[in-house]
């Protein structure tokens, strides 16, 4: 009997977590929101977040969305549109966008950035040379060289992983961040070398 209890308590509990799933929509940059889709028209979705927050997303925006589990993929290939990439094509393209969102994060080149900046900020400082401003700008474009890496143990599926439009998605997303990580780790290390400097010196 007790048995029989708690085989009904899990399977209520199941059903009320299946129930709560929340909708989500997943842009074509790879960006993926949850929340309640309210209302769904030719053009466009109105969409309620999880923090309560209502509005209007453009229908063109979107690559698909998903309800009970179940995705929808309301993308479709049209040149006229400026869509170019077939449909199959462009749900791996997404796929490698989202999955870089999420797992990818630049720590290496961030850091990297944070000590070329508060090196140059410093001697900016000290030799009162500020040819050394640049140094954001330089380590931003020279960390465009090396390739991105995409982490297996971080993705949730790795069954698109040998897919070249995939890789194509990541690499845009995670070149994207680096490189916006690069310039703003940069700036904050120049202005932190700086201020160093000043105090020392």
């Amino acid at each position: 009997m007790r048995y029989l209890i708690f085989s009904i308590i899990f399977i209520v509990f199941g059903i009320g977590t299946i129930a709560q799933t929340p909708d989500e929509i997943l842009f074509l940059n790879g960006k993926v929101i949850k929340g309640s889709l309210l209302e769904k028209t030719k053009y466009e979705f109105t969409f309620k977040t999880e923090k309560q927050k209502e509005f209007v997303i453009d229908k063109f925006r979107v690559f698909s969305y998903t309800q009970n589990n179940k995705e929808t993929i309301v993308y479709e290939y049209d040149t006229l549109e400026g869509n170019f990439l077939k449909v199959d094509t462009m749900k791996f393209f997404v796929y490698g966008e989202r999955d870089a969102q999420y797992t990818y994060k630049p720590v290496i080149s961030n850091t990297i950035g944070l000590v070329v900046g508060g090196t140059a900020g410093y001697f900016m400082h000290k030799d009162d040379a500020f040819i050394y401003i640049t140094a954001p700008l330089v380590y931003t474009v020279g960390t465009l060289i090396f390739p991105t890496k995409v982490h297996q143990n971080k993705l949730k599926y790795i069954k698109y992983i040998k897919e070249d439009e995939y890789l194509r998605g990541y690499e845009r997303i995670a070149r994207s961040k680096r490189t916006q990580g690069a310039l703003k780790s940069s700036i904050v290390g120049v202005g932190a070398g700086f201020l160093i400097s000043l105090l020392v010196n």
